[in-house]
């Protein structure tokens, strides 16, 4: 055999040989989980110099340790590198062992990337613990709140947070709106479940489905549907606008509280300054209208957003039948004045169906109505000429003398007309009646004439 091979083998017998002692070595000086609580289960064992961010206190309770979802692991499994004694050790590192959970925090709102130009990452113990690490089904609200305390806080007064306290298991939590928490996104993020675009979706989980609004109660149980047939839906889904209202810009999004609770967005006295969070111009000229100053006295009757527009069916507002429809939303508070619109021409054709004639907004305005009273509304005597030309270019001031909702069997209002009403109706019941009369007792003399004509009458020869 050479001797430059006979060295070699001898060489690498005796490296194998170190190797196999360093590892029996290795083995022989790991500690146990008993050894390590020898010294760690004294609270009063610190850090002689404590790094930044880091505990003080070196204690490690057994107890919890054995109780946690790693219980049956010992310290080595997590601290590769200790000994006994040991120095400070090097940073644990989850994904040696969950390496399927890295790529996703990662690229989540959770990870480090995720993270960048906002605040520190979470590490894992942030949410999991150290020693004490629970089980995924022992996570509470209260494993968010170490970060998120507003949010939770929030949440807490909410309606999905009082349903949770209640024991409703169905009741919405974190997870259920903003989805797993190693995946969590940003909602910034296009992919996240609460990105503005993809929010209905993410409601529609539990509010699309009718079963689970009759067992909770819940008054509207299509309500994604309706919105999804909405402007503000079809304005999301289908147009891919981020200034569409969703449904977090109407109910919030932490806070979500009942309607009829008075600290709800959507409680009827909130809903005009909900709206009009996007809708600033409108809520202008509403506040400054019959109906926005009696809504702002504290007025149950006084009509807000909803009442017209309705909550999750918005439409168009230059849609004929969202035109027809309001007119009788107009009737729910003016009966009256319906009543007596009916009667009249522009009120005969809008009923077979047709848009195209003067309706409530076009002559008393939408969102600027004012009383008639008012010198400011559009019916005043100094503005009426020039809101009826709008459909009749040539109308003048006699032309403005008739009457849209006069009632002619009122006659402290209009005595003219229920005297001229009250003549053409005796006209037309004496008309009727006399000649009516006239016919039934014509009619047993015309019938026996007949019969006697008849019989004089010779059979005609065959």
């Amino acid at each position: 055999m050479p001797q430059g091979l006979s060295r070699a083998l001898v060489a690498a017998a005796v490296l194998g040989a170190a190797l196999a002692s360093g590892a029996a070595e290795a083995a022989a000086q790991a500690p146990t989980t008993e050894d390590c609580l020898a010294c760690h289960a004294d609270r009063d064992l610190k850090r002689e110099k404590p790094a930044r961010g880091q505990p003080a206190s070196l204690f490690v309770d057994g107890t919890a340790l054995g109780a946690s979802a790693h219980g049956a692991l010992e310290c080595v499994a997590c601290h590769r590198t200790a000994t006994a004694p040991h120095e400070r050790l090097p940073r644990v590192r989850c994904a040696d062992c969950h390496d399927k959970v890295e790529p996703a925090l990662a690229e989540g709102a959770h990870g480090r990337r995720g993270a960048q130009a906002r605040a520190p990452a979470p590490t894992c113990t942030a949410c999991h613990g150290t020693h004490d690490v629970r089980p995924v089904a022992a996570f509470s609200i209260d494993t968010c709140a170490t970060c998120h305390a507003g949010q939770v806080r929030q949440y807490r007064e909410s309606i999905h947070g009082a349903s949770r306290r209640r024991g409703d298991s169905e009741a919405a939590t974190c997870r259920s709106c903003h989805g797993a928490a190693h995946a969590l996104l940003a909602k910034s993020d296009p992919r996240a479940p609460t990105y503005h675009l993809n929010l209905p979706r993410t409601c529609a989980a539990c509010h699309a489905d009718p079963e689970l609004a009759k067992r909770h109660n819940i008054a509207v149980g299509a309500v994604y549907q309706l919105y999804m047939d909405s402007i503000h839906g079809r304005a999301v889904t289908r147009s891919g606008l981020l200034v569409a209202a969703n449904c977090s810009d109407c109910h919030g999004a932490h806070d979500i509280k009942p309607h009829t609770a008075p600290t709800s967005r959507v409680f009827r006295a909130n809903v005009p300054g909900t709206c009009g969070a996007c809708h600033a111009g409108v809520l202008k000229d509403y506040a400054q209208s019959i109906h926005g100053r009696e809504a702002a006295r504290g007025s149950a009757r006084a009509p807000v957003c909803t009442d017209c527009h309705s909550a999750h069916q918005i439409r168009r507002t230059e849609a004929a039948p969202w035109q027809l429809d309001v007119i009788r939303e107009c009737g729910t508070c003016h009966a009256e004045s319906l009543r007596t619109y009916r009667d009249t021409f522009h009120g005969k054709v809008t009923t077979l169906g047709f848009a195209r004639v003067a309706k409530c907004a076009d002559c008393h305005g939408s969102h600027t109505i004012q009383s008639t009273s008012d010198p400011r509304s559009a019916v005043a005597s100094a503005n009426i000429v020039a809101t009826c030309r709008q459909c009749h270019l040539a109308a003048t001031p006699k032309f403005t003398q008739f009457q849209p909702h006069a009632d002619p069997t009122n006659r402290a209002r209009f005595p003219g007309l229920y005297y001229v009403w009250l003549f053409m109706t005796l006209l037309l019941v004496g008309t009727f009646s006399f000649f009516g009369l006239h016919t039934l007792l014509w009619l047993p003399r015309s019938l026996a004439d007949r019969l006697r004509r008849g019989r004089s009458q010779p059979d005609p020869e065959p």
